[in-house]
C-alpha cells in the first residue's frame, strides 16, 4: 500500500509539477480542438480549461479527508470543458473521445438525478493519453497526468451556471413561490436543445430538396452547400463568413443557385492558381525574413500548400470578374 503524503509534501509536488500540468492542459486542448474541427463539430465558444489551483486542492483534501500518495491520483487535476451548440453532436463527440483517449471513467450527471432534482446535465470523462501518444517525445512527459473532460450543450451550460449560483439542487431547496418558475426555466432550456436539433433536421431536408432547383434565390444554406460540393475540402474553414459572401455575390449579380454553380465551375481553376501564387509569395517572404510573416493559424495552412478559405477562394473569383 502506498504511503499517503502530508499536506506539505503534496504542496511541494504541486510546485514541481505545475508547469508540466499547464503544458499538458494546453497540449490536450490543442489535440481536442483539432479533433473537433476535423469532425466539423460546432462549439458554443472556445474550449474552457484549467489546472486545479493549490488552494482548491487543499480545500478538497481537508473537506473530504482525502488521502493521496500523489497528486497524479487526482482525476480532475486538469479540467477541460467543451460546450456544444447542438445536442446531436454529443454522441459524435463521445465517440471521438473514446476512440482517441484512454478512458478511466465516464459518467452522465443526468443518471444520478432524481425526478425532483434540478442538477445540470453534463457528460464527464476521466482520461489519460494513450500509450501510442506517449511515444512522441513532446508528449512523453505527460504519461502520469489524468484529466477530466466535460461535455454539455450551450443550454445545459446556462442551466449549470444558474443552478450553481442559485444553489437549488432539489425541490426542497426551492421556495414554494419560485417552484413554478424553476420548472418553467428548466423546461425552456431543454426545449431549446430539442428545437435546435429539429432546426438542423429541417435544414438538411431543405438543402436536399433544393439541389435541382437552379432558379431558386440564393441564401446562405445554398452557398454553403455549393461551396462544399465544388471547392477543395482542405480549404474549408470552421467559421466561414457565408452571410457576408451572400451580400457580395448579390452585388456581383449572382442571385440564384444555378448562377452560383456555373460561376464556381467556370472560375475554380483561376482561384486555385491565385492561391498557389499567394502560397509561394508567403513562403518567399518568410524565407527572406527568417520567420513567418503571417499569423500562426495562416502559416499552418501555407505550410500545407493552401491559404484561402472557401469564402476566400470565391472572393478571388469575384476579383477576376471585376478586372
Amino acid at each position: 500500500m502506498k504511503k499517503s503524503l502530508n499536506i506539505l509534501e503534496l504542496k511541494s509536488q504541486y510546485d514541481s509539477t505545475i508547469t508540466h500540468a499547464e503544458n499538458f492542459k494546453d497540449e490536450l486542448c490543442n489535440e481536442l480542438s483539432k479533433l473537433f474541427t476535423d469532425a466539423h463539430i460546432r462549439l458554443g465558444f472556445p474550449l474552457q480549461s484549467r489546472v486545479k489551483s493549490w488552494s482548491s486542492i487543499r480545500d478538497k483534501i481537508n473537506r473530504i479527508n482525502l488521502k493521496l500518495s500523489s497528486l497524479f491520483e487526482l482525476q480532475d487535476y486538469i479540467g477541460v470543458r467543451a460546450v456544444l451548440l447542438y445536442k446531436r453532436d454529443l454522441l459524435k463527440l463521445q465517440e471521438i473521445i473514446e476512440q482517441n483517449f484512454t478512458i478511466i471513467k465516464k459518467h452522465d450527471t443526468v443518471e444520478r438525478l432524481g425526478s425532483d432534482q434540478f442538477g445540470y446535465a453534463s457528460i464527464h470523462y476521466n482520461i489519460q493519453l494513450p500509450k501510442d501518444w506517449l511515444k512522441v517525445p513532446t508528449l512523453a512527459a505527460f504519461g502520469k497526468f489524468k484529466a477530466e473532460i466535460q461535455l454539455r450543450t450551450l443550454p445545459q451550460h446556462i442551466w449549470a451556471e444558474v443552478s450553481h449560483e442559485l444553489q437549488y439542487k432539489s425541490r426542497e431547496d426551492v421556495p414554494k413561490e419560485l417552484l413554478r418558475s424553476i420548472y418553467r426555466s428548466s423546461a425552456l432550456l431543454e426545449t431549446v436543445d430539442l428545437e435546435f436539433d429539429r432546426l438542423l433536421d429541417e435544414r438538411e431536408k431543405y438543402r436536399k430538396a433544393l439541389s435541382l432547383e437552379n432558379k431558386i434565390k440564393l441564401d446562405v444554406d445554398i452557398i454553403e452547400d455549393l461551396l462544399d460540393k465544388y471547392l477543395p475540402e482542405q480549404n474549408m474553414n470552421y467559421d466561414e463568413a457565408y452571410a457576408e459572401l451572400h451580400s457580395e455575390l448579390l452585388k456581383a449579380g449572382i442571385k440564384t443557385r444555378g448562377e452560383l454553380e456555373t460561376f464556381l465551375k467556370e472560375n475554380l481553376d483561376f482561384a486555385i492558381a491565385e492561391e498557389k501564387k499567394r502560397v509561394q509569395k508567403e513562403l518567399k517572404e518568410a524565407q527572406e525574413a527568417g520567420f513567418p510573416t503571417v499569423p500562426p493559424e495562416d502559416w499552418v495552412r501555407i505550410e500545407s500548400g493552401y491559404f484561402y478559405t472557401h469564402t476566400g477562394l470565391v472572393r478571388c473569383m469575384l476579383k477576376k470578374d471585376e478586372s
